[in-house]
């Protein structure tokens, strides 16, 4: 893995905003990314994602500190060369109807072309490539209101590719995605950083797919960012205490959060593999820890065609052909 030099930077960054009166959302943020890499940006709703987003591209103004992109302070990057550094993607509906998915990409082309739009040999030609690296280049005669939602999150992705920038920033690009079309996109995004050497810095609530696949996670609490490896993040602990709730529970070893049992009764698992890994996480659903000795005792026998449980309870046995038969007769743990 090769990561470049800075491309982004925050030095004692206070973003808000301003309506009635200034809102104050968060300060002294010094952060960093580099060219090359995937940082996802995560935390709790309302603690300024969209807000530190909008702000990095230049959409409302910091309250103080300094944005650095690509080596030039925000505050001094003309309208003109801003678009060439950085793209934003939001979460916000394509505003645009009945137009192919060719030229919603085209519109991306518009730092470069003239005012009336007229796009030459090598806007199309950047045009083509973006369509051919999201994947969209079948579908760019059809219209956008056509497709689906992941394809239509496609293009306006490729839209940002066409417009041809170092740093693409990106809120919420898997949100209301299904989870075949979520996976899809962030690895769209980490092999845009590997090939072609971008930095994309984008929000997610999907802790999943951040954990695993971002090189650098932005971790927003309530009064600070967090960054780093996301498991540098888990080994400090700082993953748990961001979502910390009763009724949550962080795995350092698997890297996911669980829901919180209640009261639980121990139960004798006899078996190997994934098949007793499934089951062992079906138990502890309806409220079951495994361990070695129990009176109620389950054990899985692979020896036909497919596997049975059986289980016992020290004076009687039983056998199910399924795991949902074994957890509906399972007696209750209060019992």
């Amino acid at each position: 893995m090769s990561i470049g030099n800075i491309i982004a930077e925050t030095r004692s960054l206070e973003i808000g905003y301003t309506r009635k009166k200034t809102v104050s959302v968060m300060k002294g943020l010094s952060l960093r990314a580099r060219r090359g890499e995937l940082v996802a940006l995560i935390g709790r709703n309302g603690t300024g994602k969209s807000t530190l987003l909008r702000t990095l591209v230049g959409l409302q103004p910091p309250l103080a500190g300094e944005i650095i992109l690509d080596g030039m302070a925000l505050h001094e990057t003309g309208s003109s060369r801003l678009p060439r550094i950085v793209s934003f993607v939001s979460t916000e509906p394509v505003a645009v109807h009945n137009i192919r998915v060719r030229d919603v990409v085209a519109l991306g082309r518009f730092p470069y072309t003239n005012w009336i739009g007229t796009l030459t040999d090598a806007d199309r030609m950047a045009v083509t490539g973006a369509l051919e690296a999201t994947g969209m280049a079948q579908l760019e005669e059809r219209s956008i209101d056509s497709i689906s939602d992941g394809e239509r999150q496609r293009t306006l992705i490729a839209r940002a590719l066409a417009q041809d920038t170092g740093l693409l920033i990106m809120d919420e690009p898997t949100a209301f995605l299904d989870l075949p079309s979520r996976y899809g996109i962030v690895s769209l995004l980490r092999r845009l950083t590997r090939e072609q050497g971008k930095c994309v810095i984008y929000s997610t609530h999907d802790l999943d797919t951040a954990i695993n696949e971002a090189d650098r996670i932005w971790l927003m609490t309530g009064d600070c960012v967090s960054e780093g490896a996301p498991e540098d993040l888990i080994l400090k602990g700082s993953l748990a205490r961001a979502f910390e709730s009763p009724l949550l529970s962080f795995s350092v070893n698997e890297g996911t959060f669980s829901f919180v049992r209640g009261r639980q009764k121990t139960i004798a698992l006899e078996g190997r593999g994934k098949t007793a890994k499934l089951t062992a996480r079906a138990l502890a659903r309806c409220g079951y820890t495994t361990g070695s000795e129990s009176p109620l005792a389950v054990k899985i026998s692979e020896s036909g065609p497919a596997a049975e449980w059986i289980l016992t309870d020290g004076s009687s046995e039983k056998r199910y052909r399924s795991l949902y038969d074994l957890v509906t007769d399972l007696p209750d743990i209060d019992q």
